[in-house]
């Protein structure tokens, strides 16, 4: 059986975060991902609170390195605020 494909996050606070794809082909060049609480607990495995407030959105760009995919911090915005590039 052939492994899920991969896309890894570099840089900002999903760094190091790895997640299955069912296809590389089909990520989006860049992503806006929400940060608030929930994030960090989901990927640490434990239960969502209720009623939390995304505090920024992250965003990346994705490349791909040697036939890997990789998603780039580019910065954050608070979505109140321009886009601040890191």
């Amino acid at each position: 059986m052939q492994a899920k494909p991969r896309v890894e996050f570099i840089g900002g606070p999903y760094d190091g975060h790895q997640q299955s794809v069912p296809s590389a082909d089909a990520l989006a060049d860049t992503v806006a991902l929400p940060v608030n609480q929930n994030i960090f607990r989901l990927l640490s495995g434990l239960p969502a609170s209720e009623n939390v407030r995304n505090t920024s959105i992250a965003i990346y760009e994705l490349e791909m390195v040697e036939g890997a995919a990789k998603y780039y911090f580019l910065g954050a915005t608070s979505g109140a605020e321009p886009f601040a590039q890191a």
